[in-house]
């Protein structure tokens, strides 16, 4: 199995707080953010990730290269400002071939996130956080563990809780995955549109599962606030956790 992360986007919404990198070249703890995924697919067993870069591709290739052990490619977004989490699917889709696990590049997750989605007898399934949700998540909706819908505009009442960022899709949706994407992308010109609208449109015929982690420490980094709390937080969890073997 590979994986895809996308990690092509400058992250404005950190502010100074990025120094002008990348997200995902960020710091939490001694590693960035990049190296905390890598790290992770890594100890996970995952061959191989495909990494989609555009602002500062260089730094980030030569971060991404700097993982001992591990083999990643490249998929280049020379659009990363005028697109989004759709379009630079669709580019990485053409270099992935089976099953992936799909990240986006701003997330710090425990291991064990991933683990749960590899062991998930769902061949396709998203990582999900149980909660009450607000009108600016991810939200997915559920009809027991499948998933029904999946976007922002997902009523509260009707969320089962947040997608996190973090999903496994097997061969046969990663298909229909790029199908759906590719009209997405040209056939709606809607390059800024996220992933989820390509996924949406083909919920109705294949199902898609929903892995509850909400008792594990991630979070997804897109203000200063939730760098703090990945830094004073959520590290410190994974770290306890991984000591425990957890």
């Amino acid at each position: 199995m590979n994986a895809v992360i996308l990690a092509a986007g400058k992250g404005r919404r950190l502010g100074s707080v990025a120094a002008g990198k990348p997200k995902c070249l960020v710091k939490v703890g001694d590693d960035t953010i990049l190296a905390h995924q890598l790290k992770a697919l890594r100890e996970c067993g995952v061959e191989k990730a495909w990494v989609v870069v555009g602002f500062g591709s260089e730094e980030v290739i030569a971060e991404a290269r700097g993982i001992l052990g591990y083999r990643v490619g490249f998929v280049h977004n020379p659009l990363y400002e005028v697109t989004n989490t759709s379009y630079s699917l669709w580019l990485a889709l053409g270099k992935v071939t089976g099953n992936f696990l799909y990240l986006n590049g701003d997330v710090v997750f425990s291991h064990e996130v991933l683990r749960r989605l590899l062991e998930s007898p769902h061949p396709s399934a998203i990582a999900l956080e149980v909660k009450q949700c607000g009108s600016e998540e991810v939200k997915a909706e559920l009809v027991g563990e499948q998933v029904v819908r999946i976007s922002k505009e997902v009523p509260p009442a009707r969320a089962a809780g947040e997608f996190i960022g973090i999903a496994k899709f097997d061969r046969q949706l990663a298909e229909a995955l790029t199908t759906s994407l590719d009209y997405v992308v040209n056939g709606t010109e809607d390059r800024m549109a996220y992933f989820e609208k390509g996924l949406e449109l083909i919920l109705q015929s294949h199902y898609v599962g929903a892995v509850d982690v909400s008792d594990l420490p991630m979070v997804e980094i897109d203000f200063p606030e939730d760098l703090e709390y990945a830094r004073e937080v959520v590290l410190p969890r994974i770290q306890r956790s991984e000591l425990v073997g957890v």
